[in-house]
């Protein structure tokens, strides 16, 4: 099964799994379901892609953000930091998408963090909808465009930033703005051969990159990076502990690597 077969299957499967939930009068948390997508990664991805994660035993009391580092045979590396956020079912709403604690907004802390370490910010969105209320109008020129590409959706956080000032978090506000996740491993219309190209290629092209205005063709290389920070090797090493695992940063609670394994 290829990258961007992976990523649409389990697109379908978070939105199945929520439309299940919304029949059932039950509202799923993101950590469950974000447990489920990496096991679906782990089991789909056989052959192709190898995933790696840690997630921290002990309770974030500063938020939950997840890092994502694609790498590839080349050796180079691409880093996101992300969160998750699942849809209320019963409101229509991302009730916690303008989450704030005594550090400050959430999204603010998350494109703060990503900027000290050179890294991507995004958001992660689980979602479910009835069809005939909402239509999302992002194209998908490789696949047929279906409602279950939506099940887990990419987000930037400048448009999170665009609705805090009137506290906004109706669907029908921010489904213009979801793109599919599967477009982040896989698409190849904006260029970019491995993994990490791809990815930062699509991303580029779809005004996605937090101050990407700020960026010529070559600034943006900087998110491509030789060598991933230590706590990443740590975790591939097999250094899973919280005792033993060398990250400073109590906001960070999970670390994903997508490995490549080879281009067709």
């Amino acid at each position: 099964m290829e990258l961007d077969e992976i990523a649409i299957k389990n697109s379908a499967w978070a939105w199945n799994k929520l439309r299940e939930a919304r029949t059932l009068d039950y509202q799923v948390g993101e950590e469950s379901i974000t447990d489920f997508i990496v096991l679906n990664i782990k089991k789909w991805g056989v052959g192709k892609i190898s995933i790696d994660t840690f997630t921290r035993h002990a309770e974030s009391l500063n938020g939950s953000d997840w890092e994502w580092w694609f790498t590839a045979p080349s050796g180079k590396w691409l880093g996101m930091r992300v969160q998750a956020k699942v849809l209320n079912l019963a409101s229509g709403k991302y009730e916690h998408l303008h989450h704030k604690n005594k550090h400050g907004a959430q999204v603010d802390l998350l494109i703060n963090d990503a900027a000290k370490n050179g890294l991507i910010p995004l958001y992660c969105m689980y979602t479910n909808w009835e069809p005939k209320r909402y239509k999302a109008n992002w194209v998908c020129r490789s696949h047929k465009s279906t409602v279950r590409h939506y099940g887990t959706s990419i987000l930037s956080p400048k448009v999170v930033k665009r609705l805090q000032s009137k506290m906004e978090t109706r669907l029908s506000s921010i489904i213009g703005s979801l793109k599919p996740m599967h477009c982040l491993f896989c698409c190849p219309g904006f260029g970019g051969r491995e993994l990490p190209d791809r990815a930062l290629s699509w991303l580029r092209g779809t005004g996605l990159l937090q101050g990407s205005s700020a960026h010529g063709e070559d600034g943006l290389q900087e998110y491509l990076k030789n060598e991933a920070p230590y706590y990443v090797y740590q975790m591939l090493n097999g250094k899973v502990e919280d005792d033993f695992i060398d990250i400073q940063d109590a906001r960070l609670k999970r670390i994903t690597v997508f490995r490549e394994l080879n281009v067709g």
